[in-house]
């Protein structure tokens, strides 16, 4: 490569990329494993609280999921599995649901929270800390029942075993920005064009003569 060829981020050439140039040592947060599951929680129930009022027969329930969290409560190591555990989460659930009355009129807005256990094998040797996220969720159905709201709830949960560690990286040096590419300023013509009003045309004369009337 030659020296006034710069390395910038993307996709290497069809000639392959260059040598690195350095290893450096970075600090990075390394996921030792991860792991996809839906839980479908079925009968989630919640009493609809006395500040919604009245609810008329015939009403309906909508429903959403507003935040998921994951607490660790176990991390069981399996014997020689070469760093693999069964990690036991304790999964919280909020719920925003929703009433509405049979004119369509929105009765009230509440809030609920629901907790499940689940267990995953994951790679976790000791030093790891487990995280989660929900990166997809969906509620329904939902109906009311005897003054409660009860629904389905389905969540994609994303587990991660993960720790901050320092690694051996061969590099290209350090990273040197590029010059902005500034967004062209939106036309502007003055003075505007048609400036006036356009005169009015009279039309020729019909070739065809009127009918008497």
């Amino acid at each position: 490569m030659a020296d006034t060829d710069v390395v910038t981020p993307g996709p290497c050439p069809e000639e392959g990329c260059p040598p690195p140039t350095e290893i450096d040592c970075i600090e990075v947060t390394k996921v030792y494993d991860f792991c996809f599951q839906t839980d479908t929680r079925e009968n989630i129930c919640f009493a609809i609280p006395s500040s919604c009022g009245h609810v008329p027969p015939g009403s309906t329930a909508a429903g959403s999921v507003t935040s998921v969290s994951c607490t660790t409560q176990s991390i069981t190591p399996i014997a020689n599995s070469g760093g693999f555990a069964n990690v036991t989460l304790l999964v919280t659930v909020m719920e925003s649901i929703t009433l509405t009355a049979p004119d369509g009129a929105t009765i009230c807005t509440f809030t609920g929270q629901f907790f499940y256990l689940k267990t995953v094998t994951l790679c976790a040797p000791s030093g790891v800390s487990i995280t989660c996220t929900a990166p997809a969720t969906a509620v329904g159905p939902c109906v009311i029942i005897a003054g409660d709201v009860c629904c389905t709830v389905n969540i994609c949960l994303l587990i991660e075993s993960n720790a901050l560690v320092k690694l051996l990286v061969p590099t290209y040096g350090f990273c040197l920005p590029a010059p902005c590419v500034v967004s062209p300023s939106p036309p502007f013509s003055c003075p505007p064009s048609p400036l006036f009003p356009p005169q009015c045309v009279v039309p020729p004369p019909t070739t065809t003569p009127y009918a008497a009337v």
